[in-house]
């Protein structure tokens, strides 16, 4: 034990004294005396940090911002009265010692300030979150989105893609068996016995964009934009639920995905879907070929593949003109669907492969007249890949 807190001390001293100036201060206060009020009225217990003495906790908790290159001191205050905690950088490129693992990081008791320092790594979305008992604390409330800008705030990274908007929705849900007394205020545990009070099942009532549901969404999670010519919106997308997310999106966004956990992908790929499993973040442009009023899906589904609950996140797009008309009439749209035996494309000439969602390779072939048959699929989501003249589209569908 000695060993350890020796070469964590070592760490540190090496750390701090490469950072004689700071260029960003974070705070961060952790605290385990929130309460959420669900749509319902039906107030639940929750952990959470806080950017100030003053504020309430919230979930997520405050949005931690830094440009590539600088260097940061990350400070948290751990005022919870109860079990310590720690900040773990979750996707950046940090040294142990910076980390928040508890194990090969330190923890922070109550009433007491801890320190991390790093360089911003890679533009991207990220997280952070607590990792002591990290699965009663996360499910708790204690996680918050980090995103590292590029030195041109309005590109995704040097020599990427320029956006003129911005959205960052953080995905997460809340079990409230997990939520009562005797979990959010377990005592300090050095024996990690608090692990065997986690309850066995986890089965989720309220289902949250950015900490909002339902009507809540229209303050917390709705896009709406006014961009007049060449709108270009990008969206930051984590999920730090126990869920994996499923996103639609509206053709008319014309949804590019370009990034995966702070990495820009090797080969961008338009798709009107998206899977986000718990922890990871993604990076997606839009550049919306129209007017129009919709809404992104966003699905919750369980380990098993079932479908637990539902979000919609309204989209409101104005002004835009200037595009190419020709595109516009050309936006791939796959009908019926879900459906039994054919799916009809709105393109008449093309190869395509069907996936599962796991990427399984299940049918592929070239359809002359817009249709692809499906009647030999088992029932259940798909992704439809269709290779154009120019580009390469993928499409959700249902086979039922």
């Amino acid at each position: 034990m000695m060993k350890q807190i020796f070469f964590v001390i070592l760490f540190l001293i090496s750390t701090i004294s490469s950072f004689a100036q700071i260029d960003e201060n974070w705070l961060i206060i952790a605290r385990n005396t929130g309460t959420y009020v669900a749509t319902d009225g039906y107030e639940v217990r929750i952990m959470g940090f806080t950017p100030s003495l003053g504020a309430s906790v919230d979930i997520p908790g405050p949005t931690l911002r830094a440009t590539t290159g600088d260097s940061v001191e990350l400070r948290l205050f751990n005022l919870s009265q109860h079990a310590p905690h720690t900040v773990h950088l979750h996707g950046l490129d940090v040294n142990q010692a910076n980390d928040g693992v508890p194990s090969l990081s330190f923890t922070i008791p109550h009433d007491s300030s801890g320190y991390y320092y790093f360089k911003a790594p890679h533009p991207g979305t990220y997280l952070y979150h607590c990792h002591v008992v990290s699965a009663v604390h996360v499910q708790g409330g204690m996680y918050g989105l980090i995103i590292i800008d590029a030195a041109d705030p309005e590109t995704t990274w040097d020599g990427g893609y320029e956006f003129n908007s911005e959205y960052a929705w953080m995905t997460s849900e809340i079990d409230t068996i997990w939520h009562n007394d005797t979990i959010i205020e377990h005592e300090y545990d050095p024996d990690m016995i608090m692990s065997l009070n986690i309850p066995k099942f986890y089965d989720p009532q309220y289902f949250l964009v950015n900490g909002a549901m339902d009507f809540q969404m229209e303050e917390k999670g709705d896009i709406n934009v006014h961009e007049g010519i060449d709108a270009k919106i990008l969206l930051r997308l984590a999920n730090i639920g126990y869920m994996a997310n499923r996103y639609e999106f509206p053709a008319e966004l014309e949804a590019t995905i370009i990034s995966s956990d702070g990495r820009p992908l090797p080969v961008s790929e338009i798709s009107d879907s998206l899977w986000i499993h718990p922890g990871e973040r993604y990076q997606v442009l839009c550049n919306p070929l129209s007017e129009f009023e919709d809404s992104i899906r966003v699905d919750y589904v369980d380990m098993a593949g079932y479908l637990k609950g539902t979000q919609y996140i309204n989209v409101f797009i104005e002004g835009v003109y200037g595009v190419d008309e020709k595109k516009v009439r050309n936006i791939i749209q796959l009908y019926p669907n879900p459906a039994q035996n054919i799916i009809q494309c709105s393109l008449q000439q093309f190869e395509y492969e069907i996936l599962t969602y796991s990427g399984q390779l299940v049918a592929a072939g070239t359809s002359i007249n817009g249709e692809i048959p499906i009647s030999h699929l088992n029932n259940g989501g798909y992704l439809l890949r269709i290779k154009g003249h120019d580009e390469t589209f993928t499409k959700h569908f249902i086979k039922e």
